[in-house]
């Protein structure tokens, strides 16, 4: 049996072995009592794997209640900001003359807006009626 370790040993530290001699190695080294050193070493790797930690639990545990927390403080935070704002409207004008003023002055700006729009949609007239002349003419 030693010799087939020596060479699945050669191999693992290679990096060749499969899964299932790995597995082999493991339960050599897990059995037998004279330890090497990598008998010392394959059980370390146990040691760690089965080892529990409480505190790693504990600590994303409290991760967990301390990103709960802060999001609902945020959420808390955002709803009042959100219904404080929704009481005043910043755009209530009390006196009819100035909201009738406010009022001429949108429908200028949506006035002098829509022109502009027009005034490219013409070049594109233009420009079609020039490509289907020339298509015309081909």
């Amino acid at each position: 049996m030693g010799s087939q370790i020596d060479k699945l040993l050669e191999k693992y530290w290679n990096g060749e072995t499969s899964l299932e001699e790995e597995k082999v190695i493991k339960r050599h080294f897990k059995s037998n009592p004279a330890l090497s050193n990598e008998g010392h070493y394959f059980r370390y790797l146990a040691n760690k794997k089965s080892a529990k930690y409480e505190g790693s639990k504990s600590i994303t545990s409290k991760k967990t209640w301390i990103s709960a927390a802060a999001t609902i403080t945020i959420g808390v935070i955002t709803a009042a900001l959100v219904f404080n704002d929704a009481k005043k409207d910043p755009f209530a004008i009390e006196d009819p003359e100035k909201a009738l003023q406010a009022t001429r002055e949108a429908l200028m700006m949506i006035g002098s807006e829509l022109k502009q729009g027009q005034n490219h949609t013409l070049e594109l007239t233009k420009i079609n009626k020039a490509k289907e002349e020339l298509q015309e003419e081909s």
